[in-house]
């Protein structure tokens, strides 16, 4: 049953998020400007949908529980933060993100979303609370009617979103591709350049075993990898940071990769 509500999460996803809308959770403008952002991202789905619910909705959750404290955990105050905790919790499950980005693939593309390296998530939750907390003091800010006050926590906050956004949408645009042609790896965090391997290049593709010299394009995620082994040498250009966090040269030639989907490439 599990299963089955995994592979069809858009229904159950949109209908929690209404009834985070529906509770008696007291949202001031920006508040509901950014559940109205989400609530258009979960009806279409696309890379970019992706990036704005699991950026967005875990403020709005941070709000509903906010005001769950505020009201001393009451019954229905403990269900709205429950909705809104069980809706964010969905939206950054495997299957619901493999919806968005498969949604945006072109023609018989099939994408696999990599999972996010460790050393990029205490960069990315500090990028992410930074802008975070910028809204909620603007928010706060103009409820006071600061009129001074909110007009330069707005323009940190701009500046922020300016800044932040494109690098935090960048997780969502990292994907394993079939194509007929083969494979793509679409990385521009760890590739300086997508990387495709035809498929006669492919020897075989299957879940890494402990000790592989393979090269690590996962950029190191919990979990097991998936390598890739090759049946004739093949050029690998890697990003500045890449080449950072392998700590090795930007190009390689290497005969086996690991990548790692947050789903298997092999069914």
């Amino acid at each position: 049953m599990i299963q089955r509500l995994l592979a069809h999460l858009a229904w159950p996803v949109r209908l929690l998020w209404i009834a985070v809308a529906l509770t008696p959770t007291e949202f001031r403008l920006l508040p509901w400007v950014l559940w109205a952002l989400v609530a258009i991202a979960t009806w279409i789905h696309h890379p970019v949908s992706l990036t704005a619910c699991r950026s967005m909705a875990p403020i709005i959750s941070g709000f509903v529980i906010a005001n769950s404290v505020s009201e001393q955990w009451s019954p229905v105050s403990i269900i709205c933060a429950v909705i809104s905790i069980v809706s964010v919790m969905l939206m950054f499950t495997a299957e619901y993100g493999a919806l968005h980005v498969q949604a945006g693939a072109y023609g018989s593309e099939r994408r696999f979303l990599l999972r996010v390296p460790v050393a990029l998530l205490l960069p990315l939750m500090l990028a992410w609370a930074a802008l975070s907390a910028s809204l909620v003091v603007f928010d706060e800010l103009i409820n006071r009617q600061n009129l001074v006050g909110s007009l330069i926590a707005g323009v940190i906050s701009a500046l922020l979103l300016w800044q932040l956004t494109p690098r935090i949408h960048r997780l969502s645009k990292r994907w394993l591709v079939r194509v007929p042609a083969g494979w793509v790896i679409h990385d521009g965090m760890m590739l300086a350049e997508n990387l495709l391997i035809r498929s006669h290049n492919v020897s075989s593709i299957s879940l890494a075993l402990h000790g592989t010299e393979a090269l690590d394009l996962s950029g190191v995620t919990p979990g097991v990898p998936y390598e890739i082994q090759l049946r004739e040498m093949s050029d690998v250009r890697l990003s500045k940071l890449g080449s950072q966090l392998l700590k090795t040269m930007d190009v390689l030639h290497v005969k086996a990769l690991l990548v790692a989907t947050s789903r298997t490439p092999l069914n």
